[in-house]
């Protein structure tokens, strides 16, 4: 039988709506099973672990294992946050003047074009923070200090 689909749709609007997004996983790609033998099996991945747009930011590592199925018809998840003590809080500041840099386009498109799994929005989310990073060593090692940059036309 398949699910509602108006509470599979408010399920996802609320989900967009509090900016929501799934954590990566390892372990098995199945978290349900119905129990039943060879050809009448059947496996899915129904449970899923959610964050939210801070708990990207603030932990280096989200993630969820999915553990192995025991007693019940889905399988647990255990949920993982790491941080690194260290980490410095900083901004990120695109200038437009990268733009003249043609190495600056290449790498932004072929960050852009690595295979990300996942869904949607952690797609998204691990693209931007990609990008961020390789832009910041990009500009430190290849372009310098922005601001005692002279672009003469």
């Amino acid at each position: 039988m398949a699910p509602n689909q108006v509470s599979c749709n408010d399920f996802l609007d609320w989900i967009n709506t509090n900016d929501l997004a799934c954590m990566p996983f390892t372990g098995s790609g199945y978290t349900w099973c119905n129990g039943r033998k060879r050809l009448h099996r059947i496996h899915r991945r129904l449970d899923r672990a959610l964050c939210n747009r801070v708990c990207l930011d603030e932990w280096d590592s989200c993630s969820y294992q999915v553990l192995v199925w025991n007693c019940s018809d889905h399988s647990p998840i255990l949920a993982s946050l790491a941080s690194n003590s260290l980490k410095k809080v900083s901004n990120f500041h695109f200038f437009s003047v990268w733009l003249q840099d043609s190495s600056c386009l290449k790498l932004i498109h072929d960050s852009w074009n690595n295979k990300v799994v996942g869904c949607p929005m952690f797609i998204l989310q691990h693209k931007l923070k990609r990008l961020k990073t390789e832009l910041r060593d990009w500009n430190k090692n290849s372009f310098g200090n922005v601001h005692n940059v002279v672009i003469f036309k």
